[in-house]
């Protein structure tokens, strides 16, 4: 099954994937978000959860969300 990394770049307020098939092949994917509102668009979904299914990106939405939160919530 492949696997996938996210990462955020808090002062751009982009979210960066990286998918990884099982070949070894990465494909890139990054999206903004809105940092006040934490709204996000990430157009890719349908076409992730056609090939690697539901709950695959289910788990990955799970750790976007976390990773907006992360972002809106002031640094100390």
């Amino acid at each position: 099954m492949a696997t996938w990394t996210a990462e955020l770049d808090r002062s751009s307020s982009v979210v960066y994937i990286v998918v990884t098939e099982d070949d070894g092949s990465p494909h890139d994917y990054q999206f903004d978000f809105d940092a006040g509102s934490g709204r996000w668009e990430f157009a890719e979904r349908d076409l992730l959860e056609r090939d690697f299914g539901e709950e695959w990106c289910d788990e990955l939405e799970t750790e976007i969300e976390r990773l907006i939160q992360v972002a809106r919530t002031p640094a100390t």
